[in-house]
Parts: structure tokens; sequence; C-alpha cells
């Protein structure tokens, strides 16, 4: 349940007091869903305002995915070495309409030893900032067989 924003809705309408409840929009997920957030994320975005209401969307969880559009899985992939991809997530993260939704990075550590991986969160908020996807800040990514 909650897979769907018609499924997300039904589950605000059986909560009393729902006014008071908020969504968080995740990208891998939306996208691991069905949502088509690379061609049509204005048009998602229409879909949810209809169903759920933009009013009560107040934090997004920014992260790319390891799987392809409606696989319905949830495998959160580095910013930019997924199937959702840089410009789309870029796009978002600066699109005017989320100015004031507090936006959370959601990506995997990198690094496959666990005592020596690390969190990504700053190199890829910098990627964000200048706008530029640069995979090469991740060696240990371009190392492993991954979709850019």
């Amino acid at each position: 349940i909650g897979r769907t924003f018609e499924e997300l809705a039904q589950i605000i309408d059986g909560v009393k007091l729902n006014e008071k409840l908020s969504v968080t929009f995740d990208t891998c997920h939306t996208n691991d869903a069905g949502y088509n957030i690379k061609e049509d994320f204005s048009g998602v975005m229409e879909e949810f305002d209809k169903i759920i209401g933009l009013d009560r969307l107040k934090v997004l969880h920014i992260n790319d995915s390891k799987n392809p559009q409606g696989s319905h899985k949830d495998r959160h992939a580095n910013i930019g070495f997924g199937t959702i991809g840089f410009d789309t997530l870029n796009k978002i993260v600066h699109d005017p309409m989320f100015d004031n939704i507090s936006k959370i990075l959601e990506t995997p550590y990198v690094g496959k030893d666990k005592k020596k991986a690390y969190a990504p969160y700053g190199k890829e908020i910098a990627m964000f900032k200048a706008q530029t996807f640069d995979p090469e800040v991740f060696p240990e990514l371009l190392a492993e067989e991954v979709i850019l």
C-alpha cells in the first residue's frame, strides 16, 4: 500500500484529522512505481496535485534509482549513477515550485569496504550547486558497472 498516488490518497482519506498529514516525495520510489519523472515531471506533479495536493508536500527525498521506471523495487543509487540521471534530478532540485520544500539526499554510502565507505552527500550537493554532473568525484563508482 502506498505505491501510487491513489493509494496514498486512500491512506490520507482514512485518517481522522487528516488535515495535519503531510507527504514526502521520493524520486526513486516515484520512478520505480512507474511514474515518468524523467520525461514528464510536470505531468507527474500535476497528477500528484490533483490526487494528493501540492499543499501536503513538505519534503523531497532526492536519489537516483538502480532500477528502470516501473520496476516496483526500491534500490537507491548515487546521484547521476542510476536510471533517473543527474539532469532530471538537478531540474527537480532547482525547480522554483520546491523553493520552500526541504530536500534530503537519500543515497548510498560509497565504497564496497564497509569500514572505508563514506557518505557522498557533500560531493553530491556540490554537483547540484554547480548544476554539473562530475562522475570523476566518485572513482569508486566509476570502477563499478553503472548506468551513466
